[in-house]
């Protein structure tokens, strides 16, 4: 972690001697929070108003952190005159951090004079050692050593990583927790066992929380359940879950043992779920290690899908296509889809200085009804994370508007005004979801979403009634989404804003059932490349048809937005009015489940045309920080560029280059192949040792590995050979035993020529071998010039190259970016086509002057290479550490191929190239 030691410096130059706690304590912190980088300022809170009467002087509540502050002349171990009693500022600042709501109270104390600093870490420390193990430095100190702060900036100690910490623990406990309940059932394999076990996993989380945030009495969950014989606990919970079910007045007036429970209401416990039988240990693990050992009002409603995620089978999240989300990506899509607009519009009234206080007090009233009228809908909602955390947001901006609609003063309570005024309501959300028991998951995380939030805002004013019972709710749906009519969810002219993370699911991995889903969303336009994930984007598109404002992104699979699949998907959004409003070029989704999917997402969003520039995120590196630039257009193949659709095409569109094919596959079982272990074996056979030739396939050709092939496809072969070669005999034998036992009549048939691979396209000229997926870190593409002799396996493509021109072309810049832009991927890396990527390159007319001066610039790769004999191409092109004399190499062969593209001064980017590469490309395609 990086500090400005210069920043420190300037900072202690400006405070030494120096410093009034009533008036200059907010500046102080303010600047010093700069300094160290710490960057959520806005969320710093300045003499928070508590219950007692007293105020936190500095809340840092992001990081965990209270200070108290003095001033300058004040001896904070000299105790000052505090509610009847002689306090020091340890002391005051301990009373604060317990006077705060449980899940609030910091894990760090900071006293400071504005000379002497002070850090107490209530984590490591019991509170009456925490004077003792204080770690104290100076101000002077500080210039040399702003690192002393350190844990106010580390994201380790932050809320959102205490939440995370939380959650994962949690969620691993309920796993756990699952598997021993699941022994308890009589059948634990039927459908109506799984289904009772996952809402009775449910409903002990919801109480949990309830116990630990105090809006159970104290340790109630916990009593109740402790005094119980184990064998009698599944009748206990049978009988809690029904009072919670039960208005007060309602129940058994004798049944002392629930008296203080609340009525919940909502609906969470009125299903008569079955609960299992619980043995000693059962009771044991639920209390002592789910209850005691885990703070749950810590944890995300956000991340509660994740906490899930562990008592769901991984096939089944597979075959339902299901991810996860975090808060960070989750803030991906909705950061830009909303949030950042509604946060700029509030900053805008509140920075405007030329206003009178009623306008400015009018505006802000607008804009908390305009939150209050927002709609928000997911209808592919899973467990609910993206409404909670956009809840969670909205609740959050509406705390601001609120605070400043009071002057930024907080108070007890409200006028009669404010008391009847709207509110931010779960009723603004809305969702789809297939799976039951995902429902019940989205529905309780918004639950305790509005419990969260509802304590966050009682710290600043009294929000009056109670908790329970819980009156509004979301609007979640239990449906197929690509089944229903969304109108009947929400009218789509009631609708603001649609969100989510729909399934992923190939155009291989897709149920019979999904295959028709797609083709019934898609109806004349389906096309068996798209992946189940655009049928969001087209019912998004049509739901919205009639709705000028609307607005929908989506996470997604990044193959959509590759080869084959874009102009299917794309052509007929933008031909209905639809333009990229902001994307995510590819990155790695990140679950916060405990069994993480591995995922290569984007993100799209749309809008109808706004006026504003699109906004286009890039990653440095392969999950890096996005780095947002405004751009004039998103295309589908989410690049700043014009809006083209290269399909799949059976010949090249440029003259000047020959076709591409597969190489030679040799369905063989292994026996056609000489491995290094089996080389000399096959070398002392001098019969089999005559067809011995050298073998690549992608992994040989770029890493530099040995391999070779038994090829006999050649003219002066002899028959008789394969019986007197003990080598040749044994392997052909069993190459024939192996094709007759397949299913493929195609392979049964090649069964009648053993000796030879199944296929053959082995070209009879030097030619350019290019591997079909490459890492996509690599600057150029690692393609090799090899002779008719080494053999190319299926995992190349070989195309004839009898001058080097095409070898030139395959490895410049403007190739490279091409691929980039149009081709598939596999996973992140580079998955080259023939049919999309070759056939479509728009490589003009090159007349014979320049053609030989890019043969050879392609020479002078080679002999860059050369300079290394014993180097693989993998390592020739490592990314950070390519060797100079090669990088001047390509430096001089793109020079003049920028040209042979219409470049009439050297290209300073691969973007002016692809702007080349799309620009021919509309001019060939349209001729």
């Amino acid at each position: 972690m990086d500090f400005d030691k210069k920043a420190a410096r300037e900072f202690v130059e400006r405070w030494r001697g120096r410093g009034y706690e009533k008036g200059e304590t907010q500046q102080f912190w303010l600047q010093l929070l700069r300094v160290i980088g710490y960057r959520h300022i806005d969320d710093v809170l300045f003499e928070h108003h508590l219950p007692s009467g007293g105020f936190v002087d500095v809340w840092i509540r992001e990081a965990d952190v209270l200070v108290e502050q003095k001033s300058i002349q004040i001896d904070m171990d000299k105790g000052e005159h505090r509610q009847g009693k002689i306090k020091t500022a340890l002391e005051q600042a301990l009373d604060y951090v317990e006077e705060l709501p449980r899940p609030e109270q910091p894990r760090y104390i900071v006293t400071c004079n504005f000379g002497v600093f002070r850090v107490y870490d209530r984590d490591n420390y019991a509170k009456s050692a925490l004077a003792e193990h204080a770690f104290e430095f100076t101000l002077e100190e500080l210039a040399e050593h702003p690192e002393y702060l350190a844990f106010i900036v580390d994201p380790a100690n932050s809320r959102l990583e205490k939440e995370k910490r939380a959650s994962i623990q949690a969620g691993e406990l309920i796993g756990r927790l699952y598997d021993k309940m699941r022994s308890g059932y009589l059948d634990p394999d039927s459908e109506a066992s799984m289904h009772s076990l996952n809402v009775l996993c449910v409903r002990l989380v919801f109480c949990l929380y309830c116990e630990d945030a105090g809006l159970f009495p104290k340790d109630a969950f916990y009593r109740y359940l402790r005094a119980i014989p184990s064998d009698n606990i599944r009748l206990a919970l049978k009988r809690l879950f029904r009072a919670l079910d039960t208005p007060v007045k309602d129940r058994d007036p004798y049944d002392t043992s629930v008296r203080d429970f609340p009525y919940v209401n909502g609906g969470l416990f009125r299903e008569e779920a079955e609960v299992p039988n619980f043995t000693v240990e059962t009771k044991d693990f639920l209390l002592r290690e789910v209850s005691a050992s885990v703070d749950w009002s810590q944890i995300s409603p956000t991340i509660f899908g994740g906490i899930f995620e562990s008592t769901l089978n991984p096939q089944t999240r597979r075959s339902g296509g299901m991810h996860y989300s975090s808060p960070e990506n989750i803030h991906k899509v909705i950061d830009s889809l909303f949030l950042n607009e509604l946060k700029d519009e509030f900053a805008q009234i509140c920075d405007e200085v030329d206003q009178t206080p009623r306008k400015r007090k009018n505006r802000l009233a607008r804009f908390h009804q305009k939150l209050c009228h927002l709609t928000f809908f997911d209808p592919a909602c899973g467990s609910g994370n993206f409404l909670t955390e956009t809840y969670i947001c909205l609740r959050k901006l509406e705390d601001a508007v609120l605070n400043e609609l009071r002057g930024g003063q907080t108070e007890l309570g409200f006028s009669s005004d404010e008391e009847n005024s709207e509110r931010v309501s779960l009723s603004q959300f809305y969702g789809i979801e297939i799976n039951d028991f995902a429902v019940t998951v989205a529905e309780t995380a918004l639950w305790i979403s509005r419990l969260k939030a509802n304590g966050e805002t009682s710290m600043f004013y009294d929000l009056g009634g109670d908790d329970f019972p819980l009156h509004e709710r979301a609007n979640i749906v239990h449906a197929n989404a690509l089944r229903i009519d969304w109108n009947d969810v929400l009218p789509a002219e009631n609708c603001s804003f649609i969100m989510g993370n729909p399934p992923f699911i190939g155009q291989y991995l897709k149920s019979k059932e999904q295959v028709e889903d797609t083709k019934r969303v898609w109806g004349d336009l389906y096309d068996g490349y798209l992946d189940y994930v655009t049928c969001w984007y087209k019912k998004a598109s049509d739901y919205f048809e009639d709705v000028p404002g609307g607005r929908f992104a989506f996470v997604s699979t990044n193959s959509i937005a590759q080869g084959q699949p874009v102009p299917a998907l794309f052509k007929p959004l933008f031909d209905a009015g639809w333009r990229i409003r902001f994307a995510h070029q590819t990155f790695p989704w990140a679950s916060e489940a405990t069994d993480k999917a591995a995922v290569h997402c984007v993100i799209i969003g749309f809008d109808k045309q706004e006026a504003r520039p699109a906004l286009l995120f890039s990653y440095p590196y392969f999950g890096g920080t996005p780095v947002g630039t405004e751009v004039t257009n998103i295309n589908g193949y989410l690049l700043n560029g014009p809006r083209v659709f290269v399909r799949k095409r059976m010949k090249p569109l440029s003259q000047e280059l020959a076709p591409v094919r597969f190489g030679s596959k040799p369905t063989d079982g292994g026996h056609l192949i000489v491995e290094r272990d089996e080389y000399e074996a096959v070398v002392a056979d001098p019969i089999a040792a005559k067809y011995l030739r050298s073998f690549r396939m992608g992994k040989e050709l770029v890493q530099g590995l040995d391999r070779w092939c038994l090829w006999m496809a050649v003219e002066d072969f002899n028959p008789a050979d394969i019986q007197e070669s003990p080598v040749l005999n044994e392997r052909i034998t069993a190459v024939r035993e192996r094709r007759l036992a397949s299913k493929k009549e195609p392979t049964r048939r090649s069964a009648y020529t053993p000796h030879l691979f199944q296929e053959n396209h082995q070209p009879k000229v030097p030619y350019v071998a290019i591997p079909a997926v490459v890492s996509a870190n690599r600057h150029y593409y690692t393609a090799a010039r090899l002779g008719a002799q080494t053999i190319a396996g299926n995992k190349l493509y070989t195309v004839a190259d009898p001058d080097g021109f095409v070898f030139s072309i395959v490895s410049s810049s403007a190739f490279i970016t091409w691929q980039k832009a149009v081709g598939g991927r596999l996973k992140s890396d580079l998955n080259f086509s023939n049919t999309v990527v070759w056939n479509n390159l728009p490589l003009p007319p090159v007349d014979a002057e320049l053609r030989q001066q890019i043969i050879e610039a392609g020479k002078g790769v080679l002999a860059a290479r050369a300079l290394y004999p014993d180097r693989s191409l993998a390592e020739h092109y490592k990314p950070d550490n390519m060797d100079p004399a090669l990088l001047a190499a390509h430096d001089a062969l793109d020079v003049l191929v920028d040209r042979a593209f219409g470049a009439t001064e050297p290209c300073a980017n691969n973007d002016e190239r692809l702007t080349l590469l799309f620009h021919h490309y509309l001019i060939m395609e349209s001729t």
